[in-house]
């Protein structure tokens, strides 16, 4: 339960590797998640909720990429996802050939998975996420580039939603990433930026056209501005809350917001993390569940953690940890 009560049931995703950095993550129909590895190009699938479920490796990209960005769900299909494959170079902060594949799994997990090559992106900085708007377009957040991508997953055409220096990160060592995360409810998209520790939303609207989708229909309003290195992004229905981490600090913010004004006021309602870099917010019966990850161990370029170490209190395994591997055919469409 987090601390001011809003969300009685939490979960922490403690069953995998504590020397690996999950960022993807989606709720799957068969009550397991699926998650993406963004040190290997590994996508596993398990039960969230059960402590003693092994989380089982489905896929690996390792012929294309050697890390995975993110995931979503594709919507007006069952169990089928986008998934964003690069390569990385975690150490110097680099990120190049992104790829965005489609993947669809059998309900039980009895059969492999089918992957297919969408397309590859180009010219873009740091495409750090997906977010699909329709079956057809989904979002693109461009952390170097300050920006939002459109992506026509039909014709692989990518075209700017909207570029914003509140996208930007600040000067100063430290500061890699500006834009983030990004969520979209019917009248906002909402946006964090994680050096300079702001949330913001900018005010949309769906249009009929299939290619386009969505459209920016005035500035971009701040809501918050003291989430320092904030990763993961989770909405309220009704949009009067926000939920997101500090990685650094090992803890878990509520923006608690103001509808018709925009404006936030931020509390700390979960602590003593290692590394929490993904929230995701479910509603069971209408009522919310939160699923946070947490990494663990692992030490990137762009932050090293001291050492205290607070996952040992709450993970119940190390790097020993095993995975079952399924051995898959991929199938691979070029556009």
């Amino acid at each position: 339960m987090l601390e001011d009560g809003s969300v009685q049931d939490v979960v922490l995703v403690t069953q995998l590797p504590s020397d690996s950095w999950f960022e993807g993550f989606a709720l799957r129909p068969n009550g397991k998640i699926l998650t993406s590895r963004l040190d290997e190009p590994e996508l596993y699938t398990f039960r969230a909720e059960d402590p003693e479920s092994t989380p089982e490796l489905l896929y690996n990209f390792e012929e294309h990429a050697n890390g995975l960005i993110n995931v979503c769900p594709l919507p007006g299909v069952t169990d089928t996802y986008l998934v964003l494959s690069a390569i990385v170079d975690l150490v110097n902060i680099q990120f190049e050939e992104f790829i965005v594949w489609r993947v669809t799994l059998s309900p039980d997990d009895s059969s492999p998975p089918e992957v297919t090559k969408i397309t590859q992106v180009e010219n873009t900085g740091f495409t750090i996420g997906l977010v699909p708007i329709s079956d057809r377009v989904v979002l693109m957040p461009d952390a170097f580039k300050n920006c939002i991508w459109r992506l026509d997953i039909e014709t692989g055409d990518v075209t700017l939603l909207v570029a914003d220096d509140t996208m930007k990160a600040p000067p100063g060592d430290g500061n890699w990433f500006g834009l983030n995360r990004i969520r979209v409810a019917e009248d906002f998209l909402w946006f964090t930026n994680t050096s300079a520790g702001r949330l913001c939303r900018i005010p949309i609207e769906r249009i009929d056209d299939a290619q386009v989708a969505i459209r920016t229909t005035g500035p971009v309003q701040v809501v918050s501005s003291d989430i320092p290195h904030c990763d993961g992004l989770a909405l309220a229905r009704d949009q009067t809350a926000v939920y997101t981490c500090s990685y650094m600090d090992g803890h878990v913010w509520k923006v608690s917001i103001d509808p018709p004004t925009g404006k936030g006021t931020t509390s700390v309602v979960m602590r003593n993390l290692a590394s929490p870099t993904a929230v995701e917010l479910a509603y069971v019966n209408d009522e919310p569940k939160l699923f946070i990850v947490c990494c663990g161990e692992i030490e990137m370029g762009w932050f090293v953690q001291d050492d205290q170490d607070p996952w040992r209190e709450i993970a119940n395994i190390n790097s020993a940890v095993t995975v079952t591997a399924v051995t898959v055919e991929e199938t691979v469409e070029s556009t």
